[in-house]
C-alpha cells in the first residue's frame, strides 16, 4: 500500500466517521423508539445529531488548516471547539425544559455515539499509511543547498553505500 498524505488520512477519518454516525444512528431511533416511544426518536435523533456534530466539526477544521502553519491550525482548532461550546449549550438551554425528547435516550445515545465515532477515527488515523518524514528535504525541492547532514545507507558487511 503507498503512503497517503497527512490530509488524505483526515479526510478518510472523516468519511468514516460520519459514515458510522448514520450506521449508529438507525440502531439508536430504534431502540428509543421501543424503550421510550416518540421522545425515545427525538432523544436518540438529538443525541447522534449533538455527538456527531460536536466530532466532525474538529476534523473538518484540522482537514481545512492542513497546510497552514501550526499556530493557525492550532487557532482554528480552538475557534471551532469554543463555537462548538457555544453552540451545546445554546441548545441544552433551548431543550431544557422541553418534554418532547427522553433525557435517558438522548444521553445513553450521546456517549454511546461519541465512543463509536472516537474509536472509527482512532482506527482510521492509526492504519492511515502516512509517513513520520518528508522524503524530499526542502533543499532539494528548491534546489539549494543547505548544511542537512548527508545520510549513507550501510549494508549488512558494513559497507557504505550511496
Amino acid at each position: 500500500m503507498t503512503a497517503v498524505s497527512p490530509t488524505d488520512a483526515l479526510r478518510s477519518a472523516l468519511r468514516q466517521a460520519s459514515v458510522a454516525a448514520l450506521i449508529l444512528a438507525l440502531p439508536a431511533i430504534g431502540a428509543g423508539w421501543l424503550g421510550a416511544g416518540m421522545p425515545g426518536v427525538w432523544g436518540a435523533v438529538l443525541g447522534v445529531a449533538i455527538a456527531a456534530g460536536f466530532l466532525l466539526v474538529t476534523l473538518v477544521a484540522t482537514i481545512a488548516t492542513a497546510k497552514a502553519p501550526p499556530t493557525a491550525m492550532a487557532a482554528a482548532v480552538l475557534g471551532s471547539w469554543l463555537a462548538k461550546m457555544v453552540v451545546l449549550f445554546a441548545v441544552l438551554f433551548i431543550i431544557r425544559d422541553q418534554d418532547f425528547y427522553s433525557r435517558i435516550v438522548l444521553f445513553a445515545v450521546l456517549v454511546v455515539t461519541v465512543v463509536g465515532i472516537m474509536v472509527v477515527q482512532t482506527r482510521a488515523l492509526l492504519t492511515a499509511k502516512t509517513l513520520y518524514v518528508d522524503p524530499t528535504p526542502k533543499s532539494a525541492q528548491t534546489g539549494t543547498e543547505s548544511d542537512e547532514t548527508d545520510v549513507t545507507a550501510v549494508s549488512r558487511s558494513g559497507e557504505a553505500t550511496p
